[in-house]
């Protein structure tokens, strides 16, 4: 009897999680993702602190984040790409094709959440407080993390990656359909403003 009386006046919890979506909008876009950058950033806040007009130093606190783990997207944006950008050399046998240089996709680019991937470093100026500027800091230097991810991608080195990639993928695409019509063709991939690779 006691046990029942224990059952029955057991409180019983349930939970139930709901979850609303909505979808905002739609976009049509069309480019060619040629690479995906992994990549790792510092971002360095610094803060001095000075009262009195400026006469009693109260210290620097430094704050050094290193996130590792992040990704962009270098792309080529097909969209802009106008049909006299594609031309046939009758007296060398080649298709040249001309693209626009290839761009970091700003609207993808994957930011870091996991901890484990981040180093943080944190010195506090001698009359400084961390849980204040310290905190500060390392809560600006998170908020600065996808902006120092796309400077990084638009690095030279990266975008040179890039554009052999593109140049691969773009002369794969195209021989596939210009061999069987004229066996002996080449295939010229170039970039506005740059120097262009045949394909034989």
């Amino acid at each position: 009897m006691a046990e029942r009386i224990a059952r029955a006046t057991q409180p019983q919890i349930n939970i139930s999680t709901v979850i609303h979506t909505s979808l905002e909008r739609l976009r049509e876009e069309s480019k060619l993702v040629v690479y995906t950058a992994d990549v790792a950033v510092m971002v360095t806040k610094i803060s001095d602190k000075k009262v009195l007009y400026g006469k009693v130093d109260l210290g620097t606190t430094t704050v050094r984040l290193r996130a590792a783990g992040n990704k962009a997207q270098i792309v080529i944006p097909l969209a802009e790409v106008k049909e006299s950008d594609i031309q046939f050399n009758e007296a060398k046998n080649q298709f040249v094709v001309t693209l626009p240089l290839p761009r970091v996709d700003e609207t993808l680019v994957e930011v870091q959440t996991d901890p484990t991937f981040y180093e943080v470093q944190t010195e506090v100026g001698w009359a400084r407080l961390d849980r204040f500027s310290g905190e500060t800091l390392r809560d600006d230097a998170k908020r600065e993390l996808r902006s120092a991810i796309i400077e990084e991608a638009k690095h030279p080195r990266i975008i040179s990656a890039a554009k052999d990639s593109g140049r691969d993928q773009i002369s794969a695409l195209l021989e596939a359909v210009v061999k069987p019509m004229r066996p002996e063709a080449s295939v010229v991939v170039e970039f506005r403003g740059n120097e262009s690779v045949a394909k034989p």
